[in-house]
């Protein structure tokens, strides 16, 4: 039973179900036969546990591990957020100082708060031309690490969502060399190193663990992701624990599922090769353009993320939007169009065809790139006593100096400008809040403590 596709299982199961869910697999239940239902099934048997598989969702999982070379792959259900915050509980005890990369998703700040951790920033370089963060130095690391000596562990993000690599295998020598646990989100990176053609992967780079969104950019179902684990550093059962506390006990086979597809889909090279070929063409397609074009490949970008400057990156965004197409994200500076395994030849030649015609029909109408800022100042309160202590809601515009209470932070791509326990900086406080949120929303009031 163990090496029957997970798939093929749900397909042919036709036992009557007297067990959840409550649909039943009735295909005269509303819709929802439209959404899946037919294969929406429970830990009934011959369909394994997540939380203790030993059967055909060990085997999807044993697949995992062989395609990205770790020891152990876990599939997750609720994104790389759960993933993330198993990870960080494995590794960590309460009150443990943990260095971070300041441009971590929220998941990561959540997680410090929940485990009460005591977090050291570490800055990413800043992108100047597009007015980002990008990858985490590994000199910056080094420094941190000799700084902090009783720090356990290094969370960073690699790919960035704008497709920026760090050097994971130097910086996995350093913390490696100095005892502490390298955890990597590559949300935005489970394609890497399934390909000659998509490198920059962290598992085979020596992370520890790294946590992957396979929904971001393979053919899977928003909120699958999967988790790695490589080396001996990290304490396998500590590891499953932390999975089963962060995790629902009812996993939707659904997405499971379809994470079993996505992996046998990466398992073929032919996919990869028409994907990047895509890619490559349209870089072709658009270099004689007058005004836009597509950041230039570089061995530390992912260039699976389509980054297009040249244009005011809000109107150029809605331009191609009446032209049937839909783009990742727009800043003043830039369009994000994300591919992925699932891309289609009419997708890319419909993107440059709108490219070519938003060159002539918008002039030249760039603009400079707008920074959001995090604030870089260390907290002054650890994260958890800020969220829950007395505040008074005042304008972002005046508070400057006060000690946040909230997250704020532009979504996407999720990292927070302010922490909670960090002083609000003159720069956040003088931010157009347009793409903004917080906790509480009430922008432009921001929570603060008394």
């Amino acid at each position: 039973m163990k090496n029957r596709p997970l798939l093929d299982y749900l397909q042919n199961n036709k036992r009557y179900p007297f067990h959840m869910p409550g649909h039943k697999r009735n295909p005269d239940c509303g819709s929802l036969s439209l959404l899946g239902s037919g294969l929406d099934i429970t830990e009934i048997e011959g369909a394994d546990n997540l939380h203790g598989a030993e059967g055909v969702l060990l085997s999807v999982m044993e697949r995992g591990a062989a395609l990205w070379g770790s020891d152990r792959s876990y599939l997750l259900v609720n994104g790389s957020t759960g993933g993330i915050l198993a990870a960080l509980s494995a590794v960590t005890r309460r009150g443990d100082k943990v260095l971070v990369g300041r441009n971590c998703h929220k998941s990561v700040y959540h997680g410090i708060e929940l485990l009460g951790l005591r977090p050291v920033f570490l800055m990413p370089e800043y992108v100047e031309e597009l007015g980002v963060y990008g990858r985490l130095d590994v000199c910056t690391v080094a420094e941190a690490i000799a700084a902090h000596g009783d720090a356990v562990c290094l969370i960073m993000t690699s790919p960035t969502y704008e497709g920026y690599l760090s050097d994971i295998r130097g910086i996995s020598e350093l913390c490696h060399g100095k005892g502490l646990v390298l955890v990597v989100d590559e949300a935005h990176g489970a394609h890497l190193e399934l390909s000659p053609r998509f490198r920059g992967g962290a598992v085979m780079a020596g992370a520890d663990l790294s946590v992957q969104s396979l929904h971001k950019t393979l053919p899977a179902l928003t909120q699958t992701a999967i988790l790695h684990l490589k080396g001996g550093r990290v304490e396998r059962h500590a590891l499953e624990h932390a999975l089963a506390v962060f995790q629902t006990s009812s996993p939707s086979y659904l997405l499971m599922a379809s994470a079993e597809q996505a992996i046998a889909l990466a398992e073929e090279q032919e996919g990869f090769e028409s994907w990047y070929g895509l890619i490559k063409e349209l870089y072709g397609t658009t270099a004689d353009l007058e005004h836009i074009s597509l950041l230039a490949e570089t061995a530390d970008r992912d260039i699976s993320k389509l980054v297009i400057r040249g244009k005011y990156g809000i109107e150029l965004a809605a331009f191609l939007r009446s032209r049937g197409i839909e783009t990742e994200y727009a800043t003043h500076s830039f369009v994000l169009a994300m591919t992925g395994l699932g891309d289609r030849r009419e997708g890319f030649e419909l993107l440059g065809a709108a490219l070519k015609a938003a060159d002539a029909e918008l002039g030249d109408n760039a603009e400079a790139p707008l920074r959001y800022p995090c604030c870089e100042g260390e907290l002054v309160m650890d994260i958890e006593t800020a969220v829950k202590a007395d505040f008074e809601l005042v304008p972002l515009s005046g508070a400057a100096g006060r000690i946040g209470a909230e997250y704020v932070w532009a979504y996407p791509p999720g990292i927070p400008l302010l922490i909670p326990g960090q002083p609000v900086d003159a720069r956040l406080a003088a931010l157009d809040i347009k793409g903004l949120h917080s906790d509480r929303g009430a922008l432009p009031l921001v929570a603060v403590v008394k």
